[in-house]
């Protein structure tokens, strides 16, 4: 079980109860099959005081996807600035292979956590995810592959299949990363050049070097 050694019980401000519950869940080998008694363990408070900040497992998760989404794009906004287009072709596609590297760089620092958030109730963690303003982690390939399209690396406007197609590469290199599968380890950042030229081939791309 994931627990604290800490024997006294913590005191708490106001406000640092939620804080602290939030951090140490986030913390956890297992996100999913974390509960909230187990976290008031971890936390060392009563299980009444956990619910009056998170009213039920899935409010919890909720809250750590969401979490979750706001630290992905933080990799992401390093990868390129969404709202400056690329400046040429070469900008184009190394913008696509620093997101497909971000994304390998995030899924290997926080296994437990990208596996909450892309597992089988993403769905609903990426609708109870706010942007407050700031590009949503899923508008970023769609951008990269727009402007592959602007700067004339690909010849067709790209679809949401393309999207899709490319995002299935990299979210599977990522899934054999997790297993430890030789072939898929390495650098982040060549093994995601390595898989981006491939998936900007299938798109009609012109091989460059």
């Amino acid at each position: 079980m994931f627990v604290m050694n800490d024997a006294a019980p913590r005191r708490f401000h106001h406000g640092d109860l939620r804080r602290a519950l939030i951090e140490a869940a986030l913390a956890a080998p297992d996100i999913e099959a974390l509960s909230l008694r187990q976290l008031a363990t971890t936390v060392g408070v009563s299980a009444p005081a956990v619910y009056r900040h998170f009213e039920s497992r899935e409010a919890l998760l909720n809250t750590l996807a969401d979490a979750g989404f706001r630290r992905l794009e933080t990799y992401f906004a390093k990868a390129f600035d969404p709202a400056r287009p690329a400046a040429d072709a070469a900008e184009a596609r190394a913008r696509l292979m620093r997101l497909g590297a971000a994304y390998l760089d995030f899924a290997d620092a926080e296994p437990a956590l990208w596996r909450l958030m892309f597992g089988v109730n993403a769905a609903g963690y990426r609708s109870a995810a706010v942007p407050d303003g700031r590009t949503a982690t899923y508008n970023y390939l769609p951008l990269a592959l727009r402007d592959l399209h602007r700067t004339g690396v690909i010849a067709a406007p790209p679809s949401e299949r393309d999207a899709l197609f490319a995002w299935s590469a990299i979210h599977g290199l990522a899934t054999l990363r997790a297993g430890a599968v030789t072939a898929a380890c390495g650098p982040a950042e060549e093994v995601a050049a390595s898989v981006v030229k491939r998936i900007l081939g299938a798109l009609g791309a012109a091989a460059w070097t």
